[in-house]
């Protein structure tokens, strides 16, 4: 009796809901929801790491009376399938159009625009397009310098197949590398086989509060992990531990550094990495305070040599026992100079490629004031030395160079080059840019079909970077290459491929 009771009160709301509904029909106003399909959107791009990207499409709102931005919301989306699902997705923005720097890393990714109508709470997904981003990073001049003060990152970029290259202001920031650069800029370089545990190229940048960091050689990535101090024996360095330069014998695994006096080395191929400091005599307990120069002398097929500050001596380096000794006793003469006891302050000191690798100190004699330029060979013996005469405002120079061809010095003073032929002991004005300031002068025996170029750093409202070819006989310089809207510049690099 009670299941026939249940059985009739289902039925009788079943009827009773069924003539609700009936009753109710019609009595609800339905209104078309705003619809949008967006157009202007090609299936695929390509651009360069770097770059500004910008699509501007139409939302074709099925309401047009709606048309007003004001009620949507925005999201354009990246998603690297070659990622993990947490790692793949990048915000590019939140606006209506996609208009900024793309600073993904090269590969190839898929783009979702997503428009949210926040009246309705609907959101619409447009088809996502590939987008394929292409290193702008490739390859090129590597230029560290101040803006306002601050240390920034630039670059030349040469791109493969691209006739003119593209100047990169801040690459860090453009490329979306993790490294935030602060405090002054000190040093940026790059060389080959710089990391004992695998093949990587070694480009690092350092600051006066970052110390020297080590960036991917492809994408410009950061972490941590990746500073000069982890790439000790031990872990012996601070790992805000930074360079006041890096010296690099030729394009393998070797490499000095000098940091406030102290000179330590690596050399891949031995497994030897940075560690104790090498300016230390084999008859001393205590280090001494290294000259800021290295003359590499070709690196580990000869011989490199420091100078000792505190004895005014030259010093030559022992790989082998990781320490240094005097250099072969000479004479003293008005030709010679006994470099075991000089009386003089070392100016500067490099090896060149002249002459099969000679290497070149200019020094200011202690008692009078005096400059001589000093050559010698990968076997230290000395071919040259003689002072420097008819040198006009080289007591001013701040930055010297050595000519891989002719032999010349080059040095600046102010917004002025200077070109000294040792041979006719005698210096003529190459460069004279007035008012503005000569920052930088190098050669850069790494730099791809440069290799032989004055490389000029000069400041005006901006940085400026040149290149010039050297003839011989004192023939007037020939500007080759001119990149402008650059950093004050402080060092420059080469990136090789």
């Amino acid at each position: 009796m009670l299941k026939n009771i249940k059985i009739q009160f289902l039925l009788s709301l079943l009827l009773v809901l069924t003539y609700s509904c009936a009753e109710d029909e019609g009595n609800y106003n339905y209104s078309a929801i705003n619809e949008i399909h967006a157009t202007g959107i090609e299936e695929a791009y390509t651009v360069y790491t770097g770059d500004n990207f910008k699509i501007t499409p139409d939302l074709n709102e099925t309401l047009i009376d709606v048309n007003s931005t004001d009620r949507y919301s925005y999201e354009w989306v990246a998603l690297n399938p070659a990622k993990l699902l947490l790692e793949s997705r990048t915000l590019l923005a939140t606006t209506k159009n996609l208009d900024g720097v793309i600073k993904l890393a090269p590969g190839s990714y898929n783009i979702y625009y997503f428009v949210k109508d926040k009246v309705t709470g609907v959101t619409w997904q447009q088809e996502p397009f590939k987008l394929n981003v292409v290193s702008a990073i490739y390859e090129g001049w590597m230029v560290i310098g101040n803006v306002n003060d601050k240390a920034r990152l630039d670059m030349v970029s040469i791109v493969p197949g691209v006739a003119q290259p593209r100047i990169i202001t801040d690459v860090l920031d453009a490329s979306g590398s993790a490294l935030k650069l602060t405090g002054k800029a000190v040093e940026v370089s790059c060389f080959g086989s710089a990391v004992s545990t695998t093949s990587a190229y070694g480009i690092y940048v350092t600051t006066t509060e970052n110390g020297t960091a080590r960036l991917d050689p492809d994408s410009f990535a950061w972490t941590q992990s990746q500073n000069l101090a982890y790439e000790t024996l031990g872990g012996s360095f601070p790992t805000n531990f930074g360079v006041d330069f890096m010296e690099t014998p030729g394009a393998g695994g070797e490499n000095f550094i000098y940091s406030k006096g102290d000179i330590y080395y690596y050399y891949r191929a031995f497994n030897i990495k940075y560690g104790l400091p090498q300016n230390i005599l084999e008859t001393a307990t205590k280090t001494f305070y290294a000259a800021p120069f290295i003359a590499s002398n070709n690196g580990s097929s000869a011989a490199p040599v420091f100078f000792n500050n505190e004895t005014s001596s030259f010093v030559r380096f022992n790989y082998s026992k990781g320490n240094c000794s005097a250099m072969p006793p000479v004479t003293g003469t008005a030709s010679t100079l006994d470099w075991n006891n000089t009386n003089s302050d070392l100016i500067y000191m490099t090896t060149s490629g002249f002459n099969g690798y000679e290497n070149f100190a200019v020094l200011k004699n202690r008692s009078t004031g005096k400059y001589y330029l000093l050559r010698f060979s990968r076997g230290l013996i000395q071919s040259y030395y003689k002072e420097i005469l008819n040198a006009p405002e080289f007591d001013k120079a701040t930055k010297f160079a050595v000519s891989p061809d002719s032999g010349y010095l080059f040095y600046a003073v102010g917004g002025k080059v200077y070109e000294y032929d040792n041979g006719t002991q005698s210096a003529k004005l190459m460069i004279n840019k007035g008012a503005e300031e000569i920052t930088y002068i190098a050669f850069n025996s790494l730099a791809k079909n440069a290799d032989k170029k004055l490389i000029v750093g000069s400041y005006g409202t901006s940085g400026t970077l040149e290149l010039y070819t050297v003839p011989p006989v004192n023939g007037d310089l020939v500007l080759t290459d001119k990149y402008e809207g650059l950093c004050k510049i402080v060092d420059v690099a080469y990136r090789r491929r």
